[in-house]
């Protein structure tokens, strides 16, 4: 009887493959180079994906110019790995698209009149990559910049279906659902254990008012970090809940942040605690975190052309774990501010 009793403790203590494992991970950049940031940058989370791929790597990024990338991506498709990406007609150049494309992976620029901001990536039909990196030189060493990996089937295929229409349909700006009952088939949302997520794509989804109204429901803060932020409406609702006694701080992107179009100033002028990042290349992030538990990041800038022009992706995640990450992050780019 004593040694069922131990066998059973034992077990009990061994944990069980894939009960209990997190199932997503962020990465931030670290332009500072500071030892005592404990952060993954966007470059390597992204490499390692690859590397564990095994069927499938589908890409969209507005630019696509890290040799490292390259070589790593054409590395699985020599090994049997199906590689697919998109990306923005502007940036259809440079030595990394050339050795992508001469080593027989498709890679198919946007024809539409807006950008293909999009920033992410679909592994094996089981994983998502997303958030503000750019597959560049400076997004991985000197901008500050933001990633998240969510490993759901679910979540991956709301993504598959936005890149099957960009690199299958060659759809872009697609400005409203197909179909009378369209909005109400496709899927946003996805429970993943206790987290919340919803995905959002521009700009067929209004995502501006969808931002909008996670905005007015918050109770206790708003904090964000924004690279471009011109929209008036989420400016608005951010000073009202400001008025109404809810904590609001932010950290606007230097250049640009005096611009007619910026709404630096209009928040200053409300005495909304807001600062100017104190990186002296890019701050890059397009994340809202909303009363400490709710994280909005992907491509999506806070403008007019995100919102109606541009092929975008926001993710919502509601999970004070993850929001955490985001938090640490946020009290470092903001402690940093003028």
């Amino acid at each position: 009887m004593k040694k069922i009793i131990l066998t059973l403790f034992i077990l009990f203590l061994i944990p069980i493959a894939g009960f209990g494992e997190k199932n997503w991970d962020v990465y931030f950049t670290n332009p500072d180079k500071i030892k005592t940031i404990k952060v993954i940058n966007p470059q390597d989370g992204l490499i390692d994906a690859i590397k564990g791929s095994k069927m499938s790597f589908y890409g969209a990024f507005f630019d696509i110019s890290s040799v490292k990338f390259a070589n790593e991506i054409i590395a699985a498709h020599k090994r049997g790995v199906e590689v697919k990406l998109v990306t923005d007609n502007g940036t259809f150049s440079g030595e990394a698209i050339r050795k992508i494309y001469e080593s027989g992976i498709p890679v198919i620029p946007d024809t539409g009149s807006g950008l293909m901001h999009n920033k992410f990536a679909i592994i094996d039909g089981s994983s998502v990559f997303t958030g503000s990196y750019n597959i560049t030189e400076n997004c991985t060493h000197k901008n500050n910049n933001n990633a998240i990996i969510i490993n759901s089937t679910e979540v991956a295929e709301i993504y598959l279906a936005k890149f099957t229409e960009m690199f299958d349909n060659r759809i872009f700006g697609n400005r409203k659902k197909t179909g009378a009952f369209a909005r109400l088939q496709r899927k946003y949302y996805v429970k993943l254990d206790d987290i919340d997520i919803n995905v959002y794509f521009a700009p067929e989804d209004n995502v501006e008012k969808i931002i909008h109204g996670r905005i007015a429901k918050a109770k206790e803060s708003i904090k964000f970090m924004q690279f471009s932020f011109t929209s008036n409406p989420i400016s608005e609702i951010m000073i009202k809940k400001f008025k109404d006694g809810i904590e609001v701080k932010g950290v606007f992107e230097r250049k640009g942040s005096g611009t007619e179009y910026s709404q630096y100033t209009k928040m200053k002028i409300e005495n909304i605690p807001v600062r100017l990042d104190g990186n002296r290349y890019v701050m890059h992030h397009k994340v809202i975190i909303i009363d400490d538990h709710i994280v909005i990041t992907g491509s999506f800038n806070l403008s007019k052309n995100a919102n109606t022009r541009n092929d975008e992706n926001v993710i919502i995640i509601g999970s004070k774990e993850v929001a955490l990450k985001y938090i640490e992050e946020f009290n470092r780019i903001y402690g940093k501010g003028k």
